[in-house]
């Protein structure tokens, strides 16, 4: 049950998470804070929804639900940090979960398919 709970709220927490030590300037000064902000929205916000597509497929998460959740934080930090041209990350995010979704379901597949 714990498994399922993480994979539904991790990109959510870390989205969320990062957004939160950035405005309140726990990098340091604005510039920093800034940086690593934008380090966050290419890669790390990338990585956490490709292992919450992993998660999805390895733990049998919805998800719809899923995904859900997380556009939910995306588009809280899409109008409370950034501006709407921003909406391309939504794809850019969505494109790394379906790659870690659909690649784990595929491994699963084969792993089956090897093991009869």
């Amino acid at each position: 049950m714990s498994n399922k709970i993480a994979g539904i709220f991790f990109p959510a927490f870390a989205m969320l998470g990062v957004i939160a030590m950035t405005l309140t300037g726990a990098f340091g000064d604005d510039e920093a804070n800034k940086s690593f902000f934008f380090l966050s929205l290419v890669v790390v916000f990338p990585l956490a929804f490709l292992v919450q597509g992993i998660s999805c497929a390895l733990n049998k998460i919805n998800p719809w639900i899923a995904l859900a959740v997380s556009y939910i934080a995306f588009v809280i930090i899409l109008f409370t940090v950034l501006n709407s041209s921003a909406w391309d990350y939504g794809i850019y995010f969505l494109v790394f979960w379906l790659v870690g979704y659909f690649a784990t379901k595929g491994i699963q597949k084969l792993r089956a398919k090897n093991n009869k």
